[in-house]
């Protein structure tokens, strides 16, 4: 797993982009934040398209990943509320959480080959429009022959080698298990028992960031996770059913909800060793921005593939196909297949963003970062109409995320002089 070490080293340097302020190629080769400097490999027609950026400032800098976060908040938000209607809501209780995560991925697989070959296409205006990190990385030139199959030319972005797959096997493991629980849980028990029963998610975040990537978060940042926990618990207090299915399978969720960003940053890290040492690639030290690219768009691939590979066959055994066709009367209604459609757009929004945020900040902010969502959610499906101490929980939970985001800068701003004083150098491995 992912750990940080104080003492300098040689091997390539992983870390976050607030690492080394001074170091241009440090910066290019270690974040998804769109530069306009990149080191070594990449395409000079590219970079000149990128070489005005408004990105390339530390306000740019900024404003980028304030950006990522938004659209990751906004479709988590949208996600679980549509889910709610798919599986509340109206005429249309679709009460098949298993069937739906499989549409779910179906959608994701579709939407990443189209997407990869639209941003290709419309390149020259996301260019123009200064959104060229949106668009996926050409294929690299092939030096050896290379063994795999998929929808993409050798050594593109969308091929499949399982030698290369079965590093991924894993996260993707991580991840079905993550997308099947919190179907269930929420199938299974009322909106407020399912956040309740995911209280536990930022609890599970702080101890995979102590254990697992060996971090010592400082005091603020675990009172202020901490608070978010407990004004998410406020705000999510109903009088309701209790189903014990449902908030069973809701912790389950919550452990593998947390885990999943931490197996996600290995998995970048391994993939993006793979680009550089593979047999489609020159070798060398430098990593450039297309590989980071080209890293994060085939990882997105690797796991919703072996994540379909898991789930559909499961899906097929325990008869969720069948029951559905027998069982279910709306079939042949064009309405459910959008709203179930629109259901897979934000599963696959949100399922990329969460990479760009897990890449530009850390797993732990990712996952802290759901808290003031879930709030909102639950404001938002509750029509507004809540008791004191739920407004009361709402306005703690936003508060503790501010406090949160306030003391995580201030101690990247603390990490960064240190290391400019004592010449150490955080890195993950």
């Amino acid at each position: 797993m992912p750990h940080h070490s104080r003492a300098g080293s040689n091997s390539r340097s992983k870390s976050p982009p607030w690492d080394n302020d001074n170091s241009e190629s440090h910066k290019a080769s270690s974040s998804l934040l769109p530069l306009s400097t990149s080191n070594g490999g990449g395409s000079s027609k590219r970079q000149t398209a990128r070489a005005w950026q408004i990105w390339d400032t530390p306000i740019g800098a900024k404003a980028f990943v304030g950006f990522i976060t938004f659209l990751y908040m906004f479709s988590g938000g949208g996600m679980v509320s549509q889910e709610h209607i798919l599986f509340w809501t109206g005429v249309y209780k679709f009460n098949y959480p298993m069937f739906t995560a499989v549409a779910q991925l179906i959608c994701t697989q579709a939407l990443l080959i189209f997407f990869a070959y639209f941003t290709r296409l419309i390149a020259p205006l996301l260019n123009t429009l200064q959104f060229g990190f949106a668009i996926a990385p050409p294929n690299p030139p092939v030096y050896q022959k290379v063994q795999g199959w998929g929808w993409g030319t050798r050594g593109g972005i969308l091929e499949f080698e399982w030698k290369t797959g079965r590093k991924f096997v894993f996260v993707s493991a991580v991840f079905s298990l993550k997308i099947l629980f919190s179907n269930f849980a929420f199938a299974y028990g009322q909106f407020p028992v399912y956040q309740m029963s995911r209280i536990l998610t930022i609890p599970f975040a702080l101890f995979f960031a102590t254990y697992l990537q060996s971090q010592t978060l400082p005091v603020t940042t675990l009172s202020s996770a901490l608070s978010v926990t407990f004004g998410l618990f406020m705000t999510s207090l109903r009088h309701v059913r209790f189903a014990p299915e449902g908030f069973v399978t809701g912790l389950f969720s919550s452990f593998f909800t947390a885990l999943y960003p931490f197996t996600l940053l290995q998995a970048y890290n391994i993939m993006l060793e793979n680009l550089n040492t593979g047999p489609a690639s020159p070798g060398g030290n430098n990593i450039s921005y297309e590989d980071h690219q080209r890293a994060f768009w085939r990882l997105l691939y690797y796991v919703n593939t072996f994540s379909l590979m898991f789930i559909l066959p499961l899906s097929v055994i325990t008869g969720a196909w069948h029951e559905v066709y027998r069982t279910c009367y709306f079939l042949d209604a064009g309405f459910f297949w959008f709203m179930l459609g629109l259901s897979g757009l934000l599963a696959t929004i949100c399922f990329v963003f969460l990479l760009g945020m897990v890449r530009l900040t850390s797993p732990l902010d990712a996952i802290v970062a759901n808290g003031p969502r879930a709030a909102s959610t639950t404001a938002l499906l509750s029509y507004f109409r809540m008791q004191v101490y739920s407004w009361v929980g709402f306005l703690m939970t936003w508060t503790s995320a501010w406090w949160y985001l306030k003391g995580r800068k201030e101690n990247y701003k603390w990490e960064k002089d240190g290391r400019g004083r004592n010449g150490g150098a955080y890195e993950m491995h």
